[in-house]
């Protein structure tokens, strides 16, 4: 039987700052208790405040801004990004996302074929990273050679000559032989396999458990892992194709609590902080999309202040762009821009005193705030432009849709245009 209980499961799904409902026609308070103890965990594992999935409010848990699947038996609860569009699109967009960031080139057909209006986002990232570890593993698992100790009848490899004058000093017909044999039991595949078994536990798709058993199949000859998580795997030329699989299942490994007694699951968490997904998911297109210009994602080179022995509160901008006309400064921000409260649309004053710090330290004239694009901003792109003072340095906040990801490099390219070479063709 599953180790989280009998089918069905349920799944409730909210987005972003919904609430679940605690009481009549909403979670019991058993449940309740045990998924926001799940969510403490998650938090504590993004290195977030324990009220940074879910925070309590009189009869209900809010959902903040962390997006992903929390489950316990009998129960799940989904959280999807704060974008405009149905379920579906939006989970289809949250999986865009999450593909670009962790390398898991996706297709638009792949993900069409998702069916993402009637499987939840564990479902999904299941079957992704199925399909993924059987394209893989066509041509093999990745194999290492061990070193291996028999004592034969003929030798094999080179004699243990300590061990043949000891133990088979009076045995002229063993020979101790020392060889090295191909194996599949490498760390790797020990991961890729626990990986496989747990969610063979989790999922309740039965095309999603079709496609583990297969896999549990192919890996029968690794090892059980005790510690997958501290298994020395070494990624390099060797199992290119294997990378991205191991870091989705080191994912779902991270997200799989186990209880204190017993071995049995407490439940599940697969949680994105959806600030560090929006980030990752512009960085990487911007990238592509203004090729072949220069960009330094995360660049780590200036400090906000000069001490006496060297640069403090180190500055680090999510872009750095370098142009012909100058340094462009572009940071994103997982907040809504609102045109209700004027023409400052909302941008906090903490944002645009760190751009100011951003500016003078790599001599930018132009900065860039992004956000993620709503209906109610009318089209995406630059909605409003500040000119800092004192200065000729220009602020502007813009939006971009995360939904329309056929275009999504081109959004980006166009912020770009008056100061950029023209871009390559969208890939």
């Amino acid at each position: 039987m599953n180790a989280l209980g009998p089918k069905p499961q349920a799944t409730l799904t909210r987005r972003e700052w919904q609430e679940f409902r605690i009481g009549a026609g909403g979670l019991t308070e058993a449940r309740s208790e045990r998924v926001h103890a799940l969510a403490v965990q998650g938090a504590r594992s993004l290195r977030l405040p324990e009220t940074a999935v879910l925070t309590r409010t009189h009869k209900a848990l809010k959902a903040q801004q962390i997006t992903g699947i929390i489950s316990i038996p009998g129960l799940t609860l989904e959280i999807l990004p704060k974008i405009d569009g149905d379920d579906g699109a939006v989970r289809a967009a949250l999986v865009r996302m999450l593909a670009v960031a962790y390398n898991l080139r996706v297709s638009e057909g792949e993900i069409s074929t998702l069916n993402t209006q009637h499987h939840d986002l564990l479902e999904l990232l299941i079957r992704l990273f199925c399909e993924r570890l059987l394209i893989a593993i066509k041509h093999g698992l990745p194999r290492r050679y061990l070193e291996l100790t028999d004592d034969l009848k003929f030798l094999r490899g080179r004699l243990d000559v300590k061990r043949q004058l000891t133990t088979h000093a009076s045995r002229p017909d063993r020979l101790a032989c020392r060889f090295d044999e191909l194996s599949e039991n490498t760390p790797l595949n020990r991961v890729l396999k626990v990986a496989v078994h747990r969610l063979r536990r989790i999922s309740r798709a039965a095309e999603n458990l079709r496609r583990l058993d297969e896999l549990s199949s192919r890996l029968e000859m690794a090892e059980n892992s005790p510690n997958p998580l501290a298994e020395p795997v070494q990624l390099d030329r060797t199992n290119t194709a294997f990378h991205s699989v191991y870091e989705l299942a080191r994912l779902f490994l991270s997200g799989d609590w186990q209880t204190t007694t017993g071995g049995h699951a407490a439940g599940f968490a697969l949680l994105f902080a959806m600030n560090d997904l929006f980030e990752a998911y512009v960085g990487r297109k911007l990238k592509s999309a203004l090729a072949p210009l220069s960009v330094r994602l995360q660049d780590r080179r200036h400090h906000a202040l000069q001490g006496p022995t060297g640069g403090a509160f180190a500055l680090r901008p999510d872009a750095v762009i370098e142009t012909d006309s100058g340094t462009i400064i572009l940071d994103t921000k997982w907040k809504r821009l609102d045109r209700s409260l004027g023409e400052n649309l909302g941008v906090s004053q903490s944002d645009v005193y760190q751009m100011m710090a951003y500016a003078h330290a790599y001599d930018a004239k132009r900065l860039l705030l992004i956000y993620p694009w709503h209906y109610e901003l009318g089209a995406p792109g630059v909605h409003q432009s500040w000119r800092i003072s004192g200065s000729d340095r220009v602020l502007e906040a813009a939006s971009v849709d995360v939904g329309r990801t056929k275009d999504f490099s081109g959004q980006l390219a166009q912020l770009f245009e008056s100061q950029c070479a023209r871009r390559h063709a969208e890939v």
